[in-house]
């Protein structure tokens, strides 16, 4: 064992220590009950109520007595609905009916006893008369009837969070098999969140993505936390989704279900109608086939007080990417006027397939979840195991100017084991002990054919970007492997004394990676622009796809070396906090956490640095939180919220292993780049490759290489959360709330070119050349701290339950600005600066500017609505459906050329077209162009048959995209280099991809 992890598990050790002398947490997955009782007329408290609660699914029953004042608490219950009964000598007994326990709720229960000697009583009274609930400011709860009712397309579970205000799907663009969580949570980026299930972390940390789910039919609930999370939520800058997976209960249940969908059920997408030019055309519908099916079954076991609960589902489907690659205009020679083809013609003419229109991929997904759990007096003990394999050929998508051969196969395995024991140490103490074990093996490899399985990092390939047309050949970050072990323990107590509920609590992880790799660029990468080309006769303006027909790239990229090994991290976080009932109407929650991470030795030399630093971590990562609640007037109906606290993240492990073998040495990957010229032999070649032998012989025994490095004053990414917001309830059962949210972000990952061609210091230079010789460096890319966030949201709610059903809607007015849109180094900004500054060697680049990128975030959604209805008809019908309507999220407008010639160009070139093309200060903002906006209408119709006392029947239809609206998603967006925004390329704000059309699904379930 390391080192570190010796030091980790010291540190975790003592922390704990420290904790359990504090004070104690309530946990993120059980609900403390607490509440009082008196007498009806006199009320004065009641001491020694013997109080008995019953789950009443399970009906395992915990008890307990109020103390002196008439407290009483009951801690650590399992979600769900209760009853509840008092029995007191000299007092007839009470019974609250259906209390309901949620995630991220306070539940207080407020009990009244008559004497006996009044015979005028009534002993049951409801929810409604005594349970007081209060939630965290700025979250939500998922229940379990809205999983099952509402229409999901996909049924991904984690779809729901977007549901719920401030949360809205991601837009980063992916740079090669770098999925995020998917969802953006007040506006911050998608890598940001904690995907936690039951109790415990369900995060990829090497890229800031999500571990494999399961079922939706495995989710109990699950609560979504998007502003202002308490002390016991760690690793998260932006928000947090918090999943409980299902138990079974007293009696043997489950359902199987099948969903189907076909082509011949689904419209005509929008471009099989018309061409990105808007032309109209008639193509023929895209093959589409998907199957999902699985089965649950959960009940008790021969033993008393426990439970199994089981589910297994597999999606199989062959859906299509539509390819608008241009196969229709016709590309001219510039000098002679000869016809070459059509741009996918002379794509394919230099020896790389193109497949135009609907272009099919496979997706195969299997899920399985097991689960027990045991309750047995003041204990409970549970165990889950879930695993699944997924085979994904869209984990790099293509379509629209993508070719499939561009994209990339995810194909992985996980396996988690988990296990957790509660225990009440006294009436008004809780102890939870929590751990898992999560395996995760991946590859992520080309779709290329020219390299077969594309297991073998050297072959297929290369690359070929051509700007404003295509992309196409192997996806130049594969083979990427990924293996590692998760081991994970958490610790917590929980401690009511008088008004005050005190927690703490630990929470250690080891990743055990056994194996990473990034094998970048050595497939080849190859470059074409729009260049001007001087002849005799004058320069001739050449296009990027006429540049392929010719043989001129403007670049030419060529890894080669050692592309990675394994590397083992820590992580450890600690918290104390103390939820106060400082009055009748006020509660304080005041609340510390502590993290930080722990990594292996590395030293880093990147040139132009004077000397060599470690990578580091930050070790002053306290986080302050504080939250209030208050009730007007004891009032019942209105509750006034408000939260502030520091959220700090985790930094992404994969920047670690990037940062130590894209390091240009002997002991790393090696990256060869030529310009203008040179590039144009190598292009020449058989398979347009070089060999490392072949590029050392044309650079005379040497090359600088691209490296890519880490800030040497590295900081955790935080933010900083304040929320306030009011909830009222008003007759007719309903329910508003208003909620103001504010974010912002610092410290978040952006990469800069600290060697970027400065042409001030003479052609070709830069300040790291070796004695001001031109061509004896290359750029380092360094991931940088420099990245800000700037949200403000305004979220309103509106739900009202209906006798045979539910509405909810949901409004979100936001702004989102940031400086970065991501960790990648294909986000480079447009001014790189000129170079490390020796003053400030750890600091940012001269003459770098970061306010210059501040612009809309690419999750900038000003208007987002999201309305859910759940009803019940006459006849036994049942509908749902999920109404979303959104405003066009923003994209980035590039020139699509390197203007300023500072040499970070390519297809992904930072450089945004000017007003006046001579002179930089007029560069158009970053992230100016905004989609239009998007709606759709998600129905479900269905009609339970029972067949037997336990057994039914119930036939399904579902329609996404009822109204079938086209919902633009991907566009053209290198505008050229003509002066904005009156001279465009032909090309330039074309549409290249669109949502899918209206789809119908088939389901039957079948319940016993």
């Amino acid at each position: 064992m390391t080192l570190f992890c010796v030091r980790l598990i010291a540190a975790g050790f003592l922390l704990l220590v420290a904790a359990a002398a504090a004070g104690a947490q309530s946990t993120t997955t059980l609900v403390d009950l607490v509440g009082t009782v008196r007498e009806e007329s006199s009320k004065k408290a009641l001491p020694d109520v013997a109080l008995t609660i019953v789950n009443q699914e399970t009906k395992v029953s915990w008890m307990t007595s109020s103390d002196e004042n008439g407290r009483f608490v009951m801690p650590g219950l399992p979600v769900g609905q209760y009853r509840m009964t008092t029995s007191l000598t000299g007092y007839w007994p009470r019974t609250v009916e259906n209390v309901t326990l949620t995630l991220g709720e306070r539940v207080e229960v407020e009990l009244v006893l008559i004497p006996s000697i009044i015979t005028d009583h009534v002993d049951v009274v409801s929810e409604a008369e005594a349970v007081l609930s209060e939630r965290s400011p700025g979250s939500d709860v998922i229940t379990q009837d809205r999983i099952d009712a509402l229409p999901i397309n996909g049924r991904d579970v984690l779809d729901f969070a977007a549901l719920t205000p401030g949360v809205s799907f991601d837009e980063t663009p992916l740079q090669g098999p770098a999925r995020t969580s998917g969802l953006s949570m007040s506006g911050q980026r998608g890598r940001s969140n904690n995907i936690q299930v039951d109790g415990l972390d369900n995060n990829d940390e090497t890229v800031g993505s999500v571990r494999a789910l399961f079922s939706q039919d495995s989710v109990r609930e699950f609560q979504v936390i998007s502003g202002s999370p308490s002390a016991e939520f760690g690793a998260a800058s932006g928000g947090i989704v918090n999943v409980v997976t299902r138990s079974g209960t007293d009696v043997v249940s489950g359902s199987l279900f099948g969903f189907f969908r076909d082509d011949a059920l689904n419209s005509k997408a929008y471009f099989e109608k018309f061409t990105p030019a808007g032309d109209a055309i008639d193509m023929s519908k895209a093959p589409y086939n998907q199957w999902q099916y699985g089965a649950t079954v959960g009940g008790p076991v021969k033993r008393i007080n426990s439970f199994y609960f089981l589910s297994f589902e597999r999606a199989d489907v062959r859906p299509s990417n539509l390819v608008t690659i241009d196969d229709q205009t016709t590309v001219f020679n510039p000098f002679t006027g000869q016809q070459l083809g059509t741009p996918a013609q002379v794509i394919r003419n230099a020896g790389f397939p193109v497949e135009t229109g609907s272009v099919p991929y496979e997706t195969v997904l299997n899920q399985f979840l097991g689960k027990l759990d045991r309750h047995s007096d003041n204990q409970s003990f549970g165990a889950r195991l879930n695993t699944a394999t997924e085979l994904y050929e869209n984990i790099e998508p293509f379509g629209g100017q993508i070719a499939r051969s561009r994209g990339a196969v995810l194909e992985s395995t996980d396996i988690m084991g988990a296990g957790y024991h509660t225990a009440v140490l006294s009436p008004r103490t809780l102890n939870e002990l929590r751990g898992q074990v999560a395996f995760r093996d991946q590859i992520a490899r080309s779709l290329d054919p020219s390299c077969g399985l594309c297991t073998d990092e050297n072959a297929g390939g290369p690359t070929l970007e051509v700007t404003g047309y295509a992309n196409v050949g192997r996806q130049r970050f594969t083979p990427t492997y990924r293996d590692n072990t998760r081991y994970q323990v958490t610790d917590s107590l929980s401690h009511y004394r008088g008004n005050h509920q005190w927690r703490a609590g630990i929470d250690v992880s080891y990743i055990d990676g056994r194996r990473q790799s990034l094998p970048l660029h050595f497939g080849g990468r190859y470059i074409f622009q729009e260049f001007n080309l001087p002849t005799a006769g004058g320069p001739v303006r050449i296009s990027s796809i006429q540049a392929v027909a010719l043989g001129l790239p403007v670049a030419y990229v060529q890894g080669y070396g050692f592309s990675g090994a394994a590397s083992d991290f820590g992580q450890l976080g600690s918290f104390v906090q103390d939820t106060w009932r400082a009055g009748s109407s006020l509660t304080l929650s005041l609340g510390l956490r502590y993290q930080t991470q722990f990594w292996p030795a590395s030293t880093l030399a990147p040139a132009g640095y004077p000397g060599s630093y470690q990578f580091q971590s930050d070790r002053n990562d306290l986080a302050p939180r504080v939250a209030v609640t208050w009730r007007p007037g004891n009032s019942r109906t209105t509750t006034v919220q408000g939260g502030y606290g520091v959220y700090y993240d985790n930094t992404l492990t994969s920047v670690f292993g990037i940062t130590k073998y894209i390091n240009g040495g002997s002991d790393g990957v090696r990256t060869l780049v030529l310009r203008g010229q040179p590039s144009f032999g190598a292009w020449a070649r058989p398979g347009h490759h070089l060999s490392e032998a072949e590029a050392l012989q044309i650079t005379n025994g040497s090359f600088p290489s691209v490296a890519i490095t880490i800030d040497p004053d590295l900081t955790t990414p935080y933010a900083h959360h304040t929320t306030i917001g009011v909830e009222r309830q008003l007759p007719g059962q309903f329910q508003v709330s208003a909620h103001f949210i504010h974010v912002r972000g610092f410290g978040q990952l952006g990469t800069i070119d600290y060697n970027p061609l400065v042409q001030s210091l003479g052609v070709d230079r830069r300040p790291a050349d070796v004695d001001g010789r031109a061509g004896t460096s290359a750029s380092v890319l360094q991931y940088t701290s420099f990245g800000e966030t700037w949200y403000r949201g305004l979220r309103l709610s509106v739900s009202k339950r209906l006798p045979s059903g539910q509405v909810i809607v949901n409004y979100t007015l936001s702004k989102a600005e940031d400086n970065s849109s991501d960790f990648q180094t294909a986000f480079l900004p447009e001014n790189n600066g000129r170079g490390r500054n020796p003053d400030d060697p750890d600091g940012l680049p001269l003459d770098f500017r970061p306010d210059d990128e501040r612009g809309p975030s690419l999750q900038d959604e000003r208007h987002r609505l999201v309305a859910t209805g759940v009803f019940a008809v006459p006849g036994g019908i049942q509908l749902a459906t999920i109404v979303a309507i959104g405003s066009g999220h923003p994209y980035n407008i590039v020139a699509g050329s390197d203007l300023n010639r500072d040499g970070d160009g390519g297809s992904s070139s930072p450089d945004r077209p000017r007003t006046d093309p001579n002179d930089p200060a007029t560069s158009i903002g970053r992230n100016a162009g905004r989609l239009p906006s998007f709606a759709t209408v998600d129905f479900r119709v269905a009609r339970p048959f029972r067949v037997m006392r336990k057994l039914s029947v119930q036939p399904m239809l579902e329609v996404f995209n009822l109204f079938n609206r086209t919902n633009f998603t991907g566009v053209q967006n290198v505008f050229g280099t003509g002066v904005y925004p009156s001279n465009p390329s032909p090309t330039f704000g074309q549409f290249t991809q669109a949502a899918a059309p209206r789809q119908v699904q088939l389901a039957l379930k079948v319940d016993f």
